[in-house]
């Protein structure tokens, strides 16, 4: 009888870990979403002034990053280190991008890279929170 009443009361325990641990990595793959969409659309309709070819291939960069970030999070097979890496290089392309929007010294493409920045900064945020949240598991 106690064992049936344990498992009864652990069970709901278990559920909201495990949906805890499905919202994490939903949230992480909504950030990474939001980043490629945010930074497609600036892509696309970003006016580009005279620095137009480097801040252009820095732009495609960081979408082809996003894009690749989110189906590292997708693939089955991938562990932390593969997400972690896979962020590296997100980050790398997103400050890269970040620097030509300040060197083109233009205003259009400030203002079309607000949302870009908020998407990454988000990101971030998730990515770091998923890195603390493991890290606690592990050590416990």
């Amino acid at each position: 009888m106690k064992t049936e009443l344990r498992s009864f009361l652990l069970a709901p325990v278990v559920a909201l870990a495990l949906g805890g641990c499905a919202t994490t990595n939903g949230g992480l793959a909504n950030s990474a979403e939001r980043l490629q969409r945010a930074s497609f659309a600036f892509q696309r309709d970003a006016n580009y002034d005279g620095n137009s070819r480097e801040l252009s291939r820095d732009v495609r960069e960081l979408t082809e990053e996003a894009r690749d970030f989110q189906r590292t999070l997708s693939d089955r097979h991938a562990d932390d280190r593969d997400v972690e890496a896979a962020f590296r290089e997100v980050s790398q392309s997103y400050h890269a991008t970040r620097d030509e929007v300040e060197r083109s010294r233009g205003r259009d493409p400030d203002r079309g890279f607000a949302a870009v920045t908020e998407a990454y900064l988000d990101l971030e945020r998730a990515v770091n929170g998923t890195a603390r949240h493991d890290r606690l598991a592990r050590d416990n």
